[in-house]
């Protein structure tokens, strides 16, 4: 609900304006502001300066902030420490519709991702189709879509550290 609300979002803007307060963060701030202004220059040139806050701002403070709660906890949500990486990040198939919204730039290959970092962007399905034909990626390990995965994680009884406190 915080993120859906703004709150969350206001908690990652403000320290982004206290930046430009410290000689050491400003540098790092007024970048990000003027990648801002640019925006903002984008939305004034088309004739619509207004629509700034409403199409840019506000998503970013509140829709942004839920699909990306809901894909970090599609990466990692339930998952454990351990070396092996099958155990620390979900699979999940992707769909387009998926690809569209919470998965943009193929992060929804997000196991493959962790087996390399340094596999471009562009190339993890490729590493993904390589790790399900090589045996290492099972069936049992995917899910078949992002629904599925958040009814299983939501069914899932509370560790018995969470369900006391």
């Amino acid at each position: 609900m915080r993120d859906a609300v703004g709150i969350s979002g206001w908690k990652n803007l403000k320290p982004l304006l206290r930046a430009l307060g410290s000689p050491t963060a400003r540098p790092f701030a007024l970048r990000i502001l003027a990648a801002q202004v640019g925006v903002l220059a984008l939305f004034t040139l088309a004739g619509r300066p207004e629509l700034y806050p409403v199409l840019w701002l506000a998503p970013w403070m509140t829709s942004w902030r839920v699909l990306n709660r809901l894909r970090a906890i599609a990466e990692h949500g339930g998952m454990q420490a351990s070396p092996d990486r099958r155990e620390t990040t979900h699979v999940v198939r992707q769909t387009l519709l998926a690809r569209l919204t919470i998965v943009p730039y193929n992060t929804g290959w997000h196991l493959a991702h962790h087996v390399d970092m340094g596999v471009p962007w562009r190339n993890l399905p490729a590493l993904h189709r390589e790790l399900v034909d090589s045996g290492w990626v099972v069936p049992e390990l995917e899910y078949p879509n992002y629904r599925s995965l958040w009814r299983a994680l939501a069914s899932r009884p509370e560790p018995a550290s969470v369900a006391a406190s």
